[in-house]
């Protein structure tokens, strides 16, 4: 397991969260669980930012490598869709130093990077690295974060330049992967993370096998045009009798989800895949069945980080553990509280075995259903 260090940085003074291959933060609001994304895609962009470009072994298997700082500030606003205001707002409360530090620790050891506060700045500034860089995933160029605030249904959608397939920060690149006819006859789905009911390795086929058992009945289709420069996604359901429609004639929630599957079909693996509340606009059904998913695409190598609100996504991965879809031992579900007296966050790590099971049930965990047929039930009784 690996531990992202978070120290000085908002609600957080000092503490290590666990990441496993699937990690899911779960808690009420305002418990810091933005804010331990916010500082992972925060030291990711400072990586990409300021350290060295490797690639000896091959295009396909380059990694950043920083030592020490190169001089470059790291913008608090814009990549990675953060909006984390000026300086000033970063450091906790009642701090009693003026620098930040964000870092990992694994297997290889510890790496993190110090830096400078400075005075209401839109930037921060490394003034320090402390030991090495490694070939793990948070330094691979390949790198995946889904934003809660994604593009809703298109007609169109524009086509852009990327350093790697990916769906983009709010799926902006879904039409494009999907239309683009010479990605799609190059490109291969994992083996481990092809659907059981389609032999197809294409991804189209893919994506739609795992739509199709998400959301019954509902099939895409993508067209590419380089002379508008756009592409367009349609979408089929029992109502459209075989006539796809444009997107906006269906809803956002097959626009949400999309993002998510092609995401995970496509993620290099060994590599991160942050998505953020991917329970937005979907049946609850369809938010178990994407937690089932998304524990799928963690068992095939991928490290896959949720935020999320839903025990429906919950219960998706204890059922996926319980099926041994994935192994229990890969599973880590961190639950962000508030403690009486605690300075910061309260995070407790709960695990799940193979029969599905929880470790532990905290106060505050999802036990809201409880709470309100319990309220019911008195007023009820009068």
């Amino acid at each position: 397991m690996d531990y992202l260090r978070i120290e000085n940085f908002k609600c957080f003074y000092n503490i290590e969260v666990g990441f496993n291959r699937l990690t899911v933060l779960a808690g009420a609001n305002g418990n810091g669980k933005s804010t331990t994304i916010q500082a992972l895609l925060f030291l990711r962009r400072t990586i990409e930012h300021c350290a060295q470009w490797d690639n000896a072994e091959g295009f396909d298997s380059g990694f950043y490598s920083i030592t020490k700082p190169n001089g470059l500030n790291v913008e608090l606003n814009g990549s990675y869709c953060l909006a984390l205001g000026n300086s000033n707002y970063i450091l906790p409360r009642n701090y009693k130093k003026d620098t930040i530090e964000l870092g990992i620790t694994n297997g290889v050891g510890t790496f993190k990077i110090v830096y400078d506060s400075n005075d209401g700045e839109l930037w921060l500034t490394p003034i320090a690295v402390v030991g090495e860089s490694d070939k793990s995933g948070l330094f691979m160029q390949e790198f995946y974060y889904l934003n809660a605030e994604r593009m809703g249904p298109r007609i169109s959608q524009a086509i852009k330049f990327y350093d790697y397939p990916n769906a983009g920060f709010q799926g902006e690149y879904v039409a494009q992967l999907l239309g683009d006819t010479n990605f799609n006859y190059n490109f291969r789905v994992d083996e481990k993370r092809k659907h059981s009911k389609a032999p197809s390795p294409y991804l189209e086929q893919q994506v739609n096998a795992w739509l199709n058992e998400i959301m019954p009945g509902v099939k895409v289709s993508a067209s590419y045009s380089t002379e508008t420069h756009s592409a367009q996604v349609r979408v089929d359901n029992y109502f459209t009798k075989g006539e796809p429609t444009i997107a906006t004639n269906i809803g956002f929630g097959i626009s949400y989800v999309l993002p998510i599957l092609v995401t995970g079909l496509i993620a290099k693996s060994g590599s991160y895949m942050v998505v953020e509340n991917p329970e937005a606009h979907l049946h609850p059904s369809a938010q178990s069945k994407i937690g089932r998913f998304l524990a799928h695409i963690a068992q095939s190598g991928v490290n896959v980080i949720v935020e999320t609100h839903s025990d429906h996504i919950i219960n998706g991965v204890q059922i996926s553990a319980a099926k041994a879809e994935i192994k229990p031992e890969l599973v880590t579900i961190n639950f962000f509280s508030q403690k009486e007296g605690e300075p910061q966050p309260d995070v407790e790590p709960i695990s799940i075995n193979k029969l599905g099971e929880l470790s532990k049930w905290p106060t505050g965990f999802f036990d809201q259903s409880q709470i309100d047929f319990a309220e019911l039930f008195k007023i009820r009784k009068g």
